[in-house]
């Protein structure tokens, strides 16, 4: 796999049409300058998946990563993400990306602190002020046992590749049908790609556990989910798996975004399975590993951050990168995998993605301003002006 070539032109003014600065920065002041070379090289992923399915995705790398926001009309929020749910905050040692996107997350709260229950008011109040003293690595560690979604905010070396691909033997052909056993945005997502090029895309949900995106933006949830049938299969049951068993032996793809102790659990060997079934498995997660990550968290993680130039908490760079990143790179290797006609098992963590499409950029924009000029706000670089675009959806 390898990444686009970028432009010449100024990285703040690719920055600044790409739709995402205006997702980017404190709320009430200017969006925040940054390099959007991250951005053309994602571009190189969004080109590799045309070329391999032969036809053209409906829109380029900024069109996915902003169309949540452009579809639910959501905005910058500084420290705080574009979607409510994560925030940052400081430990005694550095700054931590936390998620509560789901009730069980705000229940962990007192246990991941070690204190009593909540006092009722402001939970973000009472969790900046119980991690303020405590190291982060007590903090990442306790949020693993407790299955919550935390990015630190570190700037990793990017990895070789965007994610791991084990091979697994040759492909069963004559098979056209994607098993779809994701959740949220990354790995619908993918599924969602492979099926505008033709798959047919089976969605499984677990009985009384749907899809939680289905709680959400209608307009978006049918975005990824348009045109999959839906199934229901509890694969914690041993009817369930045997089902789903037989549906991986007519299948080309599976798109999992569970971490991988469940499957364990349930008995079920990815790699095997892909190898017996002749079949290309996706694993997505958040980190690769037991924890648990979302999107903004993930992002983070990744180095997808912003240095407040006032010394407050770092800010978000725009809305839950990690995620499309994620699908992104996950439906590129899949359709690698399937033109080669083999099997395997593809794993891909959303924070090594975005740390190898962030590339070692510090996401800086030397030589750029920014300033108001009417009802827009416009950067300068390099004797050219781009005015601020806000975030698009494509097709």
């Amino acid at each position: 796999m390898t990444q686009t070539s970028v432009s010449s032109r100024h990285s703040a003014l690719v920055w600044a049409e790409s739709g995402l600065m205006g997702l980017s920065g404190p709320e009430d002041g200017p969006p925040a300058l940054a390099s959007g070379r991250w951005v053309e090289r994602l571009d190189g992923v969004v080109n590799d998946i045309s070329e391999l399915c032969g036809q053209a995705l409906r829109t380029d790398a900024a069109g996915f990563l902003g169309e949540r926001a452009a579809l639910v009309g959501r905005g910058r929020g500084g420290s705080v993400s574009v979607g409510g749910a994560c925030r940052m905050v400081a430990a005694a040692d550095g700054v931590l990306a936390v998620s509560l996107a789901r009730s069980t997350d705000t229940e962990a709260v007192p246990a991941w602190l070690e204190i009593g229950d909540l006092a009722g008011g402001d939970v973000w109040a009472e969790l900046a002020a119980g991690v303020r003293d405590k190291p982060v690595a007590e903090l990442l560690e306790r949020a693993e046992w407790l299955g919550l979604a935390v990015g630190q905010a570190v700037r990793p070396p990017p990895p070789p590749e965007p994610c791991s691909v084990t091979d697994a033997g040759p492909a069963g052909s004559g098979r056209n049908q994607v098993l779809d056993v994701s959740s949220l945005w990354a790995g619908p997502l993918c599924a969602s790609l492979l099926g505008e090029f033709g798959f047919e895309v089976l969605k499984i949900e677990a009985p009384g556990r749907p899809d939680g995106a289905r709680y959400g933006s209608a307009a978006f949830y049918e975005r990824l989910n348009r045109g999959k049938q839906d199934m229901v299969i509890d694969l914690g049951s041993e009817e369930g798996r045997r089902r789903f068993m037989d549906l991986c032996g007519e299948s080309a793809v599976v798109v999992d975004g569970l971490r991988p102790r469940v499957w364990s659990n349930w008995g079920i060997d990815r790699l095997e399975v892909a190898e017996n079934a002749g079949l290309v498995w996706v694993s997505i997660t958040g980190h690769g590993d037991g924890r648990a990550g979302f999107g903004d968290d993930a992002a983070v993680s990744g180095g997808l951050w912003l240095s407040d130039p006032d010394g407050g908490l770092p800010w978000f760079v725009g809305d839950a990168a990690a995620d499309p990143v994620a699908g992104l790179v996950a439906c590129r290797a899949a359709a690698e995998a399937t033109a080669a006609g083999r099997a395997g098992l593809v794993e891909v963590a959303m924070s090594q993605a975005v740390s190898w499409v962030r590339d070692g950029d510090y996401l800086s924009a030397p030589g750029a301003e920014v300033f108001r000029r009417g009802d827009h706000w416009v950067v300068r670089a390099d004797d050219e002006e781009q005015v601020v675009l806000p975030p698009r959806a494509g097709g």
